[in-house]
């Protein structure tokens, strides 16, 4: 009896429009086992105090001009486990597909993500979110600007979060990153 392989979680989501990103970052959601990548960011944080808690809450890495970025993702339980260190700081999410759509759940809090493919770039806006079972206002969720995209050859991320309730910038943090193959990457090529 002959398994079938179960896609990466991002081809099982995107399907066809994962074909018309760019190579680097095809490259970085195929993740068929623990794979690394390394980079630098530079992050900006809010100022306001409801921004500045909410960021904490989730662990979210302090500003800083240029900081060392290490992000490991591990296949698990039908999804992916995310850890992303900024420096010493590390915040955890776990991705998975759920009726055809791709959510992120992070502690007690799950977000719907309107996963796309436009103008080469990987965008994911929050469209919807629960804690636990129950939903969430649109009024309280967290506001996204999120793309991937790649440049020079490597692959870039960009992304900006607003509170809730006051759209104050809670934290945008955007870099650069490359296979780490100390931690299950491949060589870049």
């Amino acid at each position: 009896m002959t398994r079938n392989p179960i896609p990466p979680l991002f081809e099982g989501v995107l399907g066809a429009a994962l074909a018309e990103l760019p190579p680097a970052v095809r490259a970085t959601h195929d993740v068929r086992a623990k794979r690394s990548w390394s980079g630098r960011a530079k992050v900006t944080r809010g100022h306001s105090l409801w921004a500045r808690l909410i960021a904490r809450l989730f662990g979210f890495p302090p500003a800083c001009d240029d900081i060392a970025v290490l992000v490991t993702k591990t296949p698990q339980a039908g999804g992916e486990l995310w850890e992303r260190r900024f420096g010493d700081r590390q915040f955890r999410s776990f991705l998975k597909a759920q009726d055809g759509q791709m959510t992120e759940r992070f502690g007690p809090l799950t977000f719907t993500l309107g996963l796309h493919v436009a103008d080469d770039r990987l965008w994911y806006p929050v469209r919807r979110g629960r804690m636990g079972w129950v939903p969430l206002p649109k009024l309280i969720l967290p506001e996204s600007t999120a793309f991937e995209y790649e440049a020079d050859g490597r692959f870039h991320f960009d992304v900006a979060l607003s509170a809730p309730l006051t759209g104050a910038l809670m934290v945008h943090y955007q870099g650069w990153l490359v296979p780490d193959t100390a931690v299950g990457g491949f060589p870049a090529s």
